[in-house]
């Protein structure tokens, strides 16, 4: 500009060259505006994948709340998972309503073009308006609340409600510590311009940002939202193991290998809690005397008493273990079991506890105290019995009936036929196995940790007969970056090289999300519960 007196028609000219520069400072490319629209459009993918997840998860808290075996313990959580869906829900609906609000203060989208199917989410009309959000928001209004402020509140108030449902889960003086910390629901600190003045997140973000990238950013905020809804619901599941398949109830089982003893034998039970581990029994009481330590066999309480004359009897045991729930010691009372001696009469017995699953061999014990295996007769109905040697049988079930029974008769020294007994059986179908990478379960890790994981592995929790497994057949991997373009991969058999691929060039805050696996195994292929990993 040139310095001294000038004229009218100079300062004019010199007044429209600045505002000529200005609008070249504020243009924004279309290839910039079209990159907006593309991750406003991943992150609304993003959102849809973790709805499904988390409505798969209610699901598990439902079915957990409906089953009469679970329902006392699953009633506290599946009540927890409710309130905090609710309060993720009410949030996504208000940044939709300020969405809306927004586009319409901008303009509004464009119409869907030949060949868009309905529904498509169009890009900004105006993508490059930098003023109409702008007055939405207040963000330049020195002193007067804006909606701008409004939205950072929300954000806070809406982690913290959602944090607080947390509250009684077992380790929550370090968990929601560390979940405040690490999720990205959260607003980023004001920061100061040159001068020391406050640029507040909704300025800086909201305010200074073209309206295609408001509306990414905002989509952005939802997807934070129900990720954090899907870490806390993960969470409360884990205090009633309502996504997994394991036995998973804290009561106390007395399995008797048989409730009738002959005169002059020995009445034997074996005392354990069930879905146990080799350190939840800590004492074992039966009938008022604790059991010695030598009795106590990795978790397995072994109580025998000989048998005298013919009559009946009572055993009443209880376990002190460690309640799931609350994590404090307590007495698991068994339900008393009454046994017989009397004259030989048959025994059958499981050796899976009375449950026949559909696909495996169930190993069978089937024999009459005081009757030669040559002298006993063995029918079955619904169940296929194959014998291995005498007195030991695999049973084998299909699919479609409940129950199958087991008779048992001997033969007389007359040359008679006396059926001794018979037991009913319950049919069941192996539990749906949980997905895993590697040795990683769902959630947060270092992106070295996901890399170096080779296999997607299909496990059983706590499954009564050991060393059945499934093997993954396919999955689908969705990488979804925080900035960038959302990838998918389909994956044949189960190596995780194209998981690998994706955690190489991840960043914190990236999101994978393991979706469609199927597993073979007992009973042919299922299909498995998806499963989240997100990077540090």
């Amino acid at each position: 500009m040139a310095s001294g007196k000038l004229s009218p028609r100079q300062k004019m000219i010199n007044m429209m060259y600045l505002v000529l520069i200005a609008l070249l400072a504020l243009n924004i490319s279309n290839e910039i505006l079209k990159a907006f629209h593309l991750m406003e459009v991943s992150f609304v993918k993003a959102n849809d994948a973790l709805t499904q997840k988390n409505k798969s998860m209610m699901d598990a808290f439902q079915a957990a709340a409906d089953d009469p075996a679970k329902k006392a313990r699953a009633a506290k959580w599946a009540e927890k998972a409710k309130q905090v869906q609710k309060i993720s829900a009410d949030f996504v609906a208000a940044i939709e309503t300020h969405k809306k609000a927004m586009e319409t203060a901008a303009g509004g989208r464009k119409d869907l073009e030949e060949g868009q199917a309905k529904g498509t989410l169009t890009e900004m009309s105006k993508g490059d308006d930098m003023e109409g959000h702008k007055h939405y928001l207040g963000t330049d209004d020195a002193g007067k609340r804006g909606k701008g402020e409004d939205i950072r509140d929300l954000i806070e108030t809406t982690r913290e409600k959602m944090l607080d449902v947390l509250k009684g889960i077992k380790d929550e003086s370090t968990f929601i510590p560390t979940l405040r910390k690490t999720t990205a629901f959260k607003v980023e600190k004001d920061l100061k311009d040159e001068n020391g003045a406050k640029i507040t997140w909704e300025r800086d973000v909201l305010g200074h940002a073209p309206i295609a990238g408001v509306m990414a950013m905002m989509t952005k905020v939802q997807n934070d939202c129900k990720s954090l809804e899907t870490d806390i619901l993960t969470k409360l599941a884990e205090n009633i193991d309502a996504t997994t398949a394991k036995f998973d109830k804290t009561a106390a089982l007395i399995i008797a290998e048989s409730t009738n003893v002959m005169s002059g034998s020995q009445f034997k039970a074996n005392i354990a809690l069930m879905a146990y581990n080799s350190t939840a029994a800590t004492e074992i009481m039966v009938n008022g005397q604790i059991l010695p330590a030598s009795s106590i066999d990795n978790g397995i309480g072994i109580f025998t008493q000989t048998a005298s004359g013919v009559g009946s009897h009572k055993l009443e045991a209880k376990i002190k273990t460690i309640d799931p729930a609350t994590g404090e010691l307590a007495w698991v009372a068994a339900k008393p079991v009454e046994w017989t001696s009397f004259q030989p009469s048959a025994t059958i017995a499981a050796d899976a506890m009375n449950v026949l699953y559909v696909g495996l061999e169930n190993p069978m014990s089937i024999s009459v105290p005081g009757v030669t295996p040559g002298n006993t007769v063995v029918n079955a109905s619904g169940i296929t019995l194959k014998k291995v040697k005498d007195g030991q049988y695999m049973a084998t079930v299909t699919a479609g009936a409940k129950t199958g029974s087991i008779s048992v008769s001997a033969k007389m020294p007359d040359g008679s036929t006396k059926k001794m007994g018979e037991q009913t059986f319950r049919i069941k179908l192996v539990p749906k196995p949980v997905a895993q990478l590697g040795s990683l379960q769902s959630g947060t890790y270092n992106k070295g940790e996901i890399a170096a994981q080779s296999i997607l592995y299909a496990y059983l929790d706590g499954f009564v007969f050991d060393g059945v497994k499934f093997t993954i057949t396919k999955y689908q991997v969705i990488y979804m970056p925080k900035k960038g373009y959302m990838e998918e991969a389909s994956v044949t058999g189960n190596s995780a090289a194209a998981i690998r691929n994706f955690a190489n060039k991840a960043k914190t805050g990236d999101m994978i999300v393991i979706t469609s696996i199927r597993a073979t195994g007992p009973g042919g292929e299922k299909p498995l519960n998806p499963i989240t990993y997100t990077f540090k």
